[in-house]
């Protein structure tokens, strides 16, 4: 058998070998021969082509398996007389080391039972040789570059993820395979089963209608400006981090970290920030409230990023950073007109960016497989009586086209209606609604809400009158 190494072009790597391992590729071919019923489409999904095999004879060799499985629609139907008769017809018999070799090969390993380690070996080194293989191209690209920095860092970033994900089974299924566990999904949604529900916002009544803010989908929360959809945001991802564990990334591009903590805080200990900034806080409330509230935030896990217009490539560097490093759940964007777009041009008009930037957005949202909430502004016809609509967002065309759901918040302005302004003094909040206007996935419909500016928090309308409904 030739044990002669494939040749490369290094750039990197002098006269090194590339990583591997001829035993392990020896006994994964062995546990081939012996039970390819058990191993074949599990070491076929997870090495994917014959360049996994680093030495030539076990390229040859895997191969013909990799011809013959495609060819035959059963693993039982390829044993070892059908591999050796198949590297027989295509002449490899010289190229593998005569015809013992397959002899060899079958009697190496005395069982299969270690055919999941032997594998891994295999994978881990043809995941390195193209980590190897990438990071010489890009070592030329960066000497070579023509394309901006962001978009040399973004091809990176892009190539490493590609790689490292090698043996992650991304092969279309067919309907009939796909049925059994679509049924048990909507079995466990039918029972209200936690596991088959989105991340809760904490909002009662809004989780009854959305079922949770699901894995790769996109929510659209808008209204115009100073009506509290920062305020929403950061009370999800509050509920989210606090009541579901989860983390959160969340993208401040309108107000600094520390203000976002501090905003986070006085919704969390119920107190004002004015009465903080006039001095009217007492030492009990300081000490009671704002430090009880710095007791129960500690643990949240909430990760701010507050760089000022970034751009949708930046933006989906850090959040990969953010999954890698945090597994972070929720990403919630403040707000989606304060970005830049990644690769237009100064003649390229508004709608075209917002367009790109809704539709990278998406695109995060199914690649980290975590629900992203974006933020948007309602133009100035919102303001002219009546409910907002979907045609209010800005630049709508996309944005709506992208959207699994588009939540619109509305409410009277204190400053603008006296009805407004008495339930504030009377009340201590105000009724607003979420209007929940696309959903692609379920019905619409309004979830009735209290805010209370003075303590930038909203809360279930209905929960004064519900006992049943747990306390944010």
């Amino acid at each position: 058998m030739s044990d002669k190494p494939v040749k490369t072009s290094p750039l990197l790597i002098g006269d090194r070998p590339l990583p591997h391992s001829a035993d392990a590729e020896r006994a994964v071919l062995s546990c081939l021969l012996q039970d390819p019923a058990a191993t074949m489409d599990i070491a076929i999904q997870k090495l994917e082509r014959e360049e996994a095999m680093y030495m030539p004879a076990h390229r040859r060799l895997f191969a013909c398996i990799l011809e013959l499985r495609h060819e035959s629609p059963n693993p039982d139907k390829i044993d070892y007389i059908t591999i050796a008769e198949c590297v027989d017809r295509k002449g490899y018999i010289n190229e593998i080391g005569g015809e013992n070799f397959l002899t060899d090969l079958y009697n190496l390993v005395p069982t299969t039972a270690n055919f999941d380690s032997y594998l891994k070996i295999v994978v881990d080194n043809y995941v390195l040789r193209r980590l190897i293989h990438s990071c010489s191209q890009m070592v030329t690209d960066c000497y070579e570059a023509e394309d901006g920095i962001d978009d040399i860092v973004d091809k990176i970033e892009s190539e490493v993820m590609t790689i490292t994900q090698a043996g992650i089974d991304v092969q279309s299924r067919s309907v009939s395979e796909l049925l059994h566990p679509a049924v048990k999904f909507m079995e466990a949604m039918h029972k209200k089963d936690p596991s088959a529900l989105g991340l809760p916002t904490g909002f009662i009544h809004l989780d009854n209608l959305i079922t949770g803010l699901r894995p790769g989908e996109l929510f659209v929360l808008a209204a115009r400006p100073s009506i509290g959809k920062t305020t929403l945001a950061m009370n999800i991802a509050r509920n989210v981090a606090i009541r579901a564990n989860a983390s959160v990334g969340f993208f401040s591009l309108e107000m600094g970290a520390e203000q976002v903590v501090m905003r986070l805080l006085c919704s969390e200990a119920r107190i004002s920030i004015k009465d903080i900034r006039d001095g009217n806080l007492s030492a009990a409330d300081w000490g009671q409230k704002v430090m009880g509230a710095c007791d129960k935030l500690k643990d949240a896990n909430i990760y701010i990023d507050d760089t000022p217009q970034i751009s949708s490539l930046e933006l989906r560097q850090k959040a990969r950073r953010m999954k890698l490093e945090h597994n972070i759940q929720l990403i919630i964007i403040d707000y989606l007109q304060l970005m830049r777009p990644s690769g237009f041009n100064k003649n390229s008009n508004r709608e075209q960016e917002v367009a790109k930037m809704s539709s990278d957005l998406k695109a995060l949202a199914r690649e980290l497989d975590v629900p992203v909430m974006v933020l948007c502004q309602l133009n100035r016809a919102a303001e002219q009586g009546g409910q907002p609509k979907i045609s209010n967002l800005r630049e709508s065309g996309a944005i709506e086209q992208d959207a699994d759901i588009v939540a619109l918040l509305h409410r009277e302005r204190e400053t603008d209606n006296e009805t407004a302004a008495e339930q504030i003094r009377t009340l201590g909040y105000m009724e607003s609604q979420l209007i929940i206007a696309k959903h692609r996935n379920g019905p619409t419909g309004i979830v009735h809400l209290a805010f209370y500016p003075q303590y930038t928090l909203f809360d279930t309308l209905q929960r004064i009158n519900d006992a049943d409904i747990p306390p944010i």
